[in-house]
């Protein structure tokens, strides 16, 4: 009979204590899980594994435990691990918009853009009304070179969320790549009216406005931007022009100097200067830069560049200069019109005709009209001139 006493008193003792390491177990994970918790939203990632292994090891099958596993391994740059665990969190659950989400921000960052867009289309069928998810899917069929695909998604996500400024400067770009210019000023104006000291819209804006050929609202978008320390090239140099086109040379000047102090200075600068010291009719300075741009060109305007300079030396009355950049132009691109200023400056300038008169025949053979009139009279007046001197 005590013996039985006894049993029953062990038994029960054993089953208080297997209750007390049960509640402590349960009490120790709640706490790590606090930890990773607090350590995660403190950026504190490596730190946080910890904690969360310790939860998943006495509950592996929970999912919470292994999305917040796998989002530390994502955080700390092992995709691999991540999309591991990701992984296993969808065979419990192939609709779990965590592991999903974040699978498709792995393959962003992987360059991975069809395996995104699978993911991203995934999470539209699971949820349709959510703009995010088109915005996303919108960015990574525009990396595939889907444009119209893009642009067709950037209009959800704009039709479920008007307010998205992301989505408008995207879509905006978009349209402007696209050409469809009026879509694109469009849908920018509503980008200034909920935020115009926004950066990327002001520079959408700004690119839209030039297309348009409206510079005064360039200088103001571009001003607006710089005011808040942007310092961009791209639109550093767009101010300099849209100067130019409007004519305040002094800041046009002004503009392209200051790239040119920082280093920054390309083909484009030097000849965009140089047309605005013409402009001033400071030919000195002009040459300088266009003589610049010569030097420093690779792009297809640099026959463009031969060209103006040509132009200011004829201006200047120096034919022969004139002579031998219109001819360095007609070498870059054979433009029916070269042939007659080139047949021109070697008019003026040799006494020899027979140069001036090679190159007038060789302009009227294009059939091009601007100047065929006065080139019909001048070759008959070079060849009495020529005959004359042979007679002579």
């Amino acid at each position: 009979m005590i013996l039985k006493r006894y049993f029953f008193i062990l038994l029960a003792m054993i089953n208080y204590s297997s209750l007390i390491s049960q509640e402590t177990i349960i009490i120790d994970i709640e706490n790590s899980y606090k930890k990773a918790i607090d350590l995660m939203n403190a950026n504190q990632y490596e730190q946080a594994l910890d904690h969360i292994f310790e939860c998943q090891r006495n509950d592996f099958n929970n999912i919470d435990y292994a999305n917040r596993l796998a989002y530390c391994y994502f955080q700390l740059g092992n995709y691999s691990e991540a999309k591991l665990v990701f992984g296993d969190v969808l065979k419990k659950d192939s609709l779990n918009i965590t592991a999903l989400s974040n699978l498709a921000s792995i393959a962003e960052r992987e360059l991975n853009y069809r395996e995104a867009s699978n993911y991203y289309g995934q999470l539209i069928t699971i949820d349709s009304t959510n703009s995010y998810y088109y915005r996303q899917s919108a960015q990574v069929v525009q990396r595939l070179g889907d444009i119209i695909g893009a642009a067709a998604f950037y209009n959800k996500a704009h039709t479920l969320n008007k307010n998205d400024i992301a989505t408008i400067t995207d879509l905006a770009a978009i349209y402007l790549e696209l050409k469809a210019i009026d879509y694109a000023a469009q849908m920018i104006a509503k980008g200034m009216d909920k935020d115009s000291f926004n950066i990327k819209v002001l520079h959408i804006n700004a690119r839209i406005k030039n297309e348009l050929d409206d510079y005064p609202a360039v200088i103001r978008s571009i001003n607006r931007a710089m005011a808040q320390g942007d310092s961009t090239y791209y639109y550093t140099m767009m101010l300099g022009v849209a100067y130019l086109k409007t004519e305040q040379i002094d800041l046009s000047i002004e503009q392209f100097s200051r790239i040119i102090a920082k280093e920054r200075d390309s083909e484009h600068t030097h000849h965009y200067l140089a047309l605005a010291y013409e402009l001033q009719e400071d030919f000195e300075q002009a040459t300088v830069h266009f003589e610049i741009a010569i030097e420093k060109g690779i792009s297809k305007k640099v026959p463009r560049y031969h060209q103006d300079l040509a132009k200011l030396y004829e201006k200047r009355g120096k034919y022969n200069k004139a002579y031998k950049h219109y001819l360095a132009a007609y070498e870059y691109k054979a433009d029916d019109e070269l042939l007659f200023h080139i047949a021109h400056s070697a008019d003026r300038y040799y006494k020899d005709k027979k140069i001036a008169l090679r190159y007038y025949k060789k302009y009227l053979q294009t059939k091009h009209q601007k100047y065929s009139q006065y080139t019909d009279q001048r070759v008959s007046q070079l060849k009495e001139i020529i005959h004359q001197m042979m007679k002579g």
